[in-house]
């Protein structure tokens, strides 16, 4: 077990490189292993874990080089990883991106490796050549390995969007609109035929009664009715009789005709609907109503 924590520390430490001048004394060691304690209370793994390998080296003394030999292994598993997938926007592969971490350099080019980052909210800016830089924000959680993050740099691909094909449009078939109602029903005909036959009717009663008037006083001045003994006296009376008798009928007659020819009018209903006969291709509408 102490030799695969050796090897996990000198591995971190040819990581890291030289981060002394000359080994570290025991106050450096001490420094060292107090630093990394309050580096690793405020999550910042990657300080925390460079204090480590200060007192992990073979000048320090022997306890506190094994306990910071143990806590660098215990800060490699707690230290997130992230590995960035860098692509123009059709997809292919870029290099030669570089990758800045709130504002300071983490990476002068991707090589599909995994970077090792401190947990909590970071800013991260993608550099490549004259493309304009992308920044981008993730939530690095503590213990998170190998996340994996695509990022898309340089302008986006321009879609081509076909033309709508025509529509073509079917004209509405045009309807005429409905005839207005017709006032001049049978029924009404019938009515206006039989109230002028009741005005003629009216107009003759009118004739013969004025006749039957100056035929009756031609009458009366001839000869008085129950004692006329002429035989012109007698023809005028009976003139006179005839046309009164004529007169009434007549009156009698048109108002009759006036009264139905009213009723026929005021009874007859406009016209709304035709009833059409189909001849084929088109139609012949009967108008009327009885």
């Amino acid at each position: 077990m102490k030799t695969i924590l050796f090897t996990t520390v000198l591995a971190a430490l040819a990581a890291a490189g030289p981060a002394w001048a000359s080994d570290p004394t025991t106050a450096d060691c001490l420094s060292a292993t107090e630093g990394s304690l309050t580096l690793r209370n405020q999550h910042k793994l990657r300080d925390a874990r460079a204090q480590l390998l200060i007192c992990s080296a073979a000048t320090c003394p022997a306890d506190i080089r094994s306990e910071c030999v143990r806590r660098v292994a215990e800060v490699n598993a707690a230290m997130p990883t992230i590995v960035f997938e860098v692509k123009d926007a059709a997809g292919n592969d870029l290099t030669g991106v570089r990758v800045d971490m709130d504002g300071n350099v983490l990476a002068e080019h991707l090589e599909g490796t995994a970077l090792s980052i401190d947990p909590g909210e970071h800013a991260f800016t993608f550099t490549h050549a004259a493309d304009p830089a992308v920044r981008k924000v993730f939530v690095i959680r503590e213990g998170e390995k190998d996340r994996r993050e695509r990022v898309v740099v340089g302008p986006a691909a321009v879609a081509t969007v076909p033309a709508p094909a025509p529509v073509l449009v079917t004209p509405a078939p045009v309807v005429p609109p409905p005839a207005p109602p017709s006032a001049w029903t049978g029924r009404r005909i019938g009515g206006l035929v039989l109230a002028a036959a009741g005005v003629v009717g009216v107009g003759v009663g009118a004739g013969y009664g004025l006749a039957a008037m100056s035929r009756h006083d031609d009458a009366q001045k001839a000869c008085p009715r129950t004692t006329c003994t002429d035989q012109h006296g007698v023809d005028l009376w009976s003139s006179a009789h005839t046309a009164g008798t004529i007169s009434t009928v007549a009156f009698i007659a048109g108002g009759v005709a006036l009264a139905g020819g009213a009723v026929l009018w005021f009874t007859g209903k406009p016209e709304t609907t035709a009833p059409r006969l189909s001849l084929g291709p088109g139609t012949v509408a009967l108008r009327g109503a009885w």
